[in-house]
């Protein structure tokens, strides 16, 4: 008997350092490819994945969303225990759903937060998980420019020319913050939507600023003028995608929130 095909929300975690970022690619190894494969082994090759957004290679994330399409009579925490026997054990689902048939992972998506991670002092343990910097960061400088950020900017300084002739350099951020925890500094960046090595030049200014480099003056300036910001794109390590949103009243309650927790460390 054909079984008709059901979507299912997912709600993931991955470490990224062994993937190429998240869309599938022929020659390379992907968070994306590796649900697919999963899921084909499973079901069959009429299933379809889709992710909330991509990541950069190296990226990893906490609670990334991603739709599956399979025709299966799985429940759902079926399909979760299932995919996650054949999945690496870098990837793993944390919680599966039904979703109804027109729930798209990205286009339903109305904002989504990243967490960056800079460490103050050298660590044995953690070096895939934070970038760490030598020199020391003066928080306050930082967290002034961050408040620069909120609104919608032109961000064509902060990813690169190719994606520019494709997609709008208008972004809507919600929220920046930079909090000291321990050894740690955190960056937490919420928006509408981010482009291509977006978060990563952002958070590599804001550390050029915490080290006296830079200066918010220069901030309010590369969102004004198009420059070249690749020297002060900060390293795929550090960087989490954390949470993705689906309706106004989660988006809100999360951006009440002051506090900042470390992934790791």
């Amino acid at each position: 008997m054909e079984r008709t095909a059901q979507r299912f929300k997912l709600v993931l975690e991955f470490d990224g350092r062994r993937y190429s970022g998240w869309q599938k690619q022929d020659d390379a190894r992907t968070i994306q490819g590796s649900l697919l494969a999963a899921a084909g082994e499973l079901y069959g090759q009429g299933v379809d994945v889709q992710g909330n957004g991509r990541t950069d290679g190296g990226v990893h994330a906490l609670q990334f969303v991603a739709h599956l399409e399979a025709a299966t009579a799985d429940a759902p925490h079926e399909l979760a225990r299932r995919m996650n026997a054949l999945l690496p054990q870098d990837i793993n689902i944390l919680k599966a759903q039904k979703a109804g048939p027109r729930f798209h992972a990205r286009h339903n998506c109305i904002g989504r937060s990243y967490l960056y991670q800079l460490a103050k002092r050298r660590t044995a343990f953690c070096k895939g998980y934070v970038w760490q910097l030598d020199e020391p960061l003066k928080i306050a400088p930082m967290q002034q420019a961050a408040e620069l950020l909120a609104g919608m900017h032109d961000f064509t300084s902060f990813t690169d020319r190719q994606v520019i002739k494709k997609k709008s350099p208008q972004v809507l951020i919600n929220k920046a913050q930079v909090a000291e925890t321990g050894d740690l500094v955190l960056i937490r960046i919420v928006g509408s939507h981010f482009l291509w090595k977006m978060v990563r030049r952002l958070a590599g200014v804001l550390a050029a600023i915490g080290r006296g480099q830079l200066s918010s003056a220069d901030l309010q300036h590369f969102l004004q003028e198009p420059v070249n910001l690749s020297p002060y794109t900060a390293p795929a390590q550090g960087l989490f995608f954390e949470r993705a949103f689906y309706n106004q009243e989660e988006l809100d309650s999360f951006l009440a929130m002051d506090e900042i927790l470390p992934c790791f460390f």
